[in-house]
């Protein structure tokens, strides 16, 4: 299944990611956005597929100077460009806060011409008073938490180093500081788990007040420790129905709250702007691990910190362990995939970015999924019906487990992939 969609959709029979630098002399573009990739954390979570490495107050330094190679690197090619998204991921970002991070987000300021304030992962553990301070003081304006529940015992069970408590503390002191939008993760989904423990967790968000919940199914991606664990424990995962049943009961809880779809994962308060990861459509990545997506190109750093300096401070440009090449096709199915995502795709948007039609480009696939009650036309706009967001979570599964599961693997594995081929 996997196969023919992905042939349907970008009419090509594999994806290669090979080890080469893009090249990046002009990007044709007029705005782009930054993405900041913090790989430390103090706690590394067993269910987190992305790039990430144990706390080490004796990198921090080193790894800002590198960060400030490459922001350098970028000067050039992003001069005359305005910067409309400055996302920081992870890891956990907070980890760095005195220890460069707001040394780093002064230096984006400070080199590129940016129209946007700042959004930022973090953590229950690093959440008090001094360090929304720091936060405010260094233009953060959206915040995103990683809850994943507020049960103690799936707190447990996901090892992770809090409990439902201090949770709810750390919730608390972001919706009560002024913060644009405040969201938190909700994991669904999760070993042993049923229906009314994920009513329990939706519930106390809404109460706690949050802006925003992003409520993901938990994955469990072959190089992650959870995948051993569940089957060492022998606990049951929810399977499809299960899960479609999980995710009418978020639906509905969200809804009766007066909230909005925003995303396939995500419901925001009326009135308050959504917090986003993806915002516009190319973007470049700092920092190791950071993924980049530039006309024609997407590449990915080194998943290695000591590479990552190394290779900056040798060779000053960013250190790029894979890279595809974009066709045409291919990149539209990218821009497509995240519009799906945010559940609303502007047909102008489309025809502005790639001089194409968008009705004769895809006209014939959305028709289909409007025959099977999973997309509507507006006219100006498709919108994803609930329907067709459940069956995005399964493609989605599908596919990130393919995509990110397989070429995440070689990368941990491999510092300098010669080759990845996706079929």
């Amino acid at each position: 299944m996997r196969q023919t969609v992905k042939q349907l959709l970008t009419g090509s029979k594999g994806i290669v990611l090979q080890n080469k630098c893009p090249e990046m002399n002009d990007l044709g573009l007029n705005e782009i956005g930054l993405y900041l990739h913090v790989p430390f954390c103090r706690s590394p979570c067993m269910y987190c597929p992305y790039f990430k490495e144990k706390y080490d107050r004796r990198k921090t330094i080193p790894y800002k100077d590198a960060v400030f190679e490459e922001i350098k690197f970028y000067q050039p090619p992003l001069k005359g460009k305005k910067i409309t998204s400055l996302y920081i991921g992870g890891g956990t970002p907070t980890t760095l806060i005195n220890n460069g991070l707001e040394d780093i987000i002064k230096k984006i300021y400070t080199t590129f011409d940016v129209k946007c304030s700042v959004s930022t992962e973090t953590h229950p553990n690093d959440i008090n008073i001094k360090i929304v301070d720091v936060l405010k003081r260094n233009k953060v304006e959206n915040v995103s938490m990683g809850v994943e529940t507020f049960s103690d015992r799936f707190l447990r069970i996901l090892g992770r180093p809090y409990n439902s408590k201090k949770a709810k503390e750390a919730v608390k002191i972001l919706v009560e500081n002024g913060f644009s939008c405040v969201n938190i993760d909700i994991m669904f989904g999760l070993p042993s788990q049923n229906i009314h423990d994920v009513e329990g967790d939706i519930k106390t968000a809404l109460e706690l007040g949050v802006d925003q919940i992003s409520a993901y199914p938990i994955f469990t991606f072959p190089h992650t420790q959870l995948k051993d664990i569940v089957k060492e424990k022998g606990y049951h995962l929810s399977g499809i129905l299960e899960r479609r049943n999980m995710l009418k009961r978020i639906e509905k809880l969200c809804y009766d709250a007066g909230m909005r779809r925003t995303s396939v994962w995500a419901f925001t308060k009326k009135g308050v702007k959504k917090y986003s990861s993806v915002t516009i459509p190319h973007y470049l990545g700092l920092g190791a691990g950071a993924g980049s997506l530039i006309p024609g190109y997407f590449f990915i750093n080194v998943f290695n910190v000591e590479e990552y300096i190394k290779y900056l401070n040798k060779y000053h440009k960013p250190p790029v362990a894979l890279t595809i090449d974009f066709n045409e096709r291919e990149e539209m199915i990218h821009w497509l995939y995240w519009r799906i995502y945010e559940t609303r795709i502007y047909k102008k948007d489309f025809n502005e970015l790639f001089k194409k039609d968008f009705d004769e480009t895809f006209g014939k696939i959305f028709l289909l999924l409007q025959l099977l009650g999973m997309a509507e036309d507006k006219g100006d706009r498709i919108v994803m019906t609930n329907r067709g967001n459940y069956w995005v979570h399964v493609l989605q599964n599908l596919f990130s487990l393919d995509f990110i599961g397989r070429v995440w693997s070689v990368c941990l594995k491999e510092t300098w992939p010669k080759q990845v081929t996706l079929v």
